[in-house]
């Protein structure tokens, strides 16, 4: 776990090589595609483990256009003859993300086995999935199949689909936010956050506006921090550029890897109340990994608990979701509650792990 930041600006870092912009507009799909990738070598590609990693393809191809924000089955007809048939109305919309028994392994590691869960779509908000587990139980390979990412992506064996259709490699439809606070050094805030829609061709005039629409929506103040470089902001201030970037996109699905964790409490629970009422304001589906329980109770509708290594869902759980200010709401008896039968279940896990160390 990284040294929690404060309010103060970290020391100047170095710009990373290579990250200027495209010399000209590219197919959406391919920029999502070459923007994931990017993010995740500025994060620092978590290494594969120590055994020898399967071969995956060289170069993952993203879908040719978004994927459809919804997709159901044609209207149901009952059987009969004639004129006596009757229609029953629209099928059940296909999950927004469904595992059927993904596994992953690394040669003769195995990193998750029969991993099963379904994430379904309501009609005007998206699930806010978290995601806890013991360390190196698989949650991070998780995410990273939903996005597409190397060298988790592709899986070994199951079925992963989003909106019914199988994931090919990183798309416009699925947006990633990392722990490590992933910006380009040498550009500024506003073109930090315009990034993606530079990509996309959006033109200068619109896209920086769009910009500063976000820097606002995140928190930030467009008069005093849109022109301001990554090395001059505290680590929230980072991470909420990083949020911004990815939201400005509108993906359907958010993944976030841990996004909070290497902030201080006050911060942490500030940036807890704003990515709430993001998520409110935007409706998308959401899957968070944390290690704090308080913060997964607090954050998310629905719950997903995981195994030791190799990692299965152990359990689900639906709670409520946040109606209050998280200090406020992480006092409540109830959710007092439901976080002491967690962490019950996780202290058994982690037991168990170092008992058969």
């Amino acid at each position: 776990m990284s040294k929690p930041d404060d309010d103060k600006p970290a020391a100047p870092a170095p710009a990373p090589t290579g990250a200027a912009a495209p010399a000209a507009p590219v197919d959406p799909a391919a920029a999502a595609a070459a923007l994931a990738a990017f993010e995740a070598e500025l994060a620092g590609e978590a290494a594969a483990p120590a055994a020898p990693a399967a071969p995956a393809p060289s170069a993952p191809s993203a879908p040719a256009a978004p994927l459809p924000a919804k997709a159901s089955a044609a209207p149901r007809v009952e059987a009969g003859a004639g004129v006596g048939m009757k229609e029953l109305g629209p099928a059940k919309p296909l999950p927004v993300v469904m595992f059927d028994r993904v596994t992953k392994r690394y040669g003769d590691f195995t990193a998750i086995k029969d991993v099963s869960f379904k994430i379904d779509d309501h009609p005007g908000r998206g699930e806010f999935v978290s995601i806890l587990g013991p360390s190196g139980c698989g949650k991070s390979t998780v995410i990273r199949l939903i996005a597409g990412l190397t060298p988790q992506f592709p899986h070994s064996s199951g079925r992963i689909l989003v909106d019914g259709h199988p994931i090919e490699g990183p798309g416009p439809d699925r947006g990633m936010v990392f722990q490590d606070y992933t910006s380009f050094d040498n550009r500024s805030v506003l073109d930090n956050v315009a990034f993606g829609l530079e990509c996309r061709g959006v033109g200068t005039s619109e896209r920086l506006d769009r910009a500063r629409h976000w820097i606002h929506k995140v928190g930030l103040s467009v008069r005093n921090d849109a022109d301001k470089y990554p090395h001059e902001l505290s680590g929230g201030m980072r991470q909420r550029v990083a949020i911004a970037r990815t939201l400005i996109l509108e993906p359907r699905i958010i993944l976030m890897d841990e996004p909070f964790g290497a902030l201080d409490p006050p911060t942490r629970a500030r940036m807890q109340d704003n990515l709430v009422e993001l998520w409110r304001d935007q409706s998308p589906t959401i899957f968070f990994i944390t290690h704090s329980i308080e913060e997964a109770v607090y954050l998310g509708d629905h719950i997903l608990i995981f195994s030791n290594s190799p990692g299965t869902v152990l359990k689900e759980l639906r709670v409520p979701p946040p109606d209050r200010p998280s200090t406020v709401m992480q006092r409540d008896p109830k959710f007092l509650e439901v976080v002491f039968g967690i962490r019950d279940i996780i202290d058994k896990l982690e037991s168990s792990k170092r008992a058969g160390d």
